[in-house]
């Protein structure tokens, strides 16, 4: 796969990856995240 990580840049895998929306120019748009980098993402988002 040749898509990277929104977050750390990181070259995902096929099957290793999520979407995580984010709020941009006040529009919804998805961008992927790495498995460690989607975690993160879910604890900042619980607060």
């Amino acid at each position: 796969m040749d898509q990277q990580c929104f977050y750390c840049n990181g070259e995902l895998e096929e099957t290793n990856f999520h979407y995580a929306s984010f709020i941009q120019d006040s529009d919804h748009v998805e961008h992927p995240l790495c498995s460690e980098c989607y975690k993160e993402w879910l604890v900042g988002n619980k607060g």
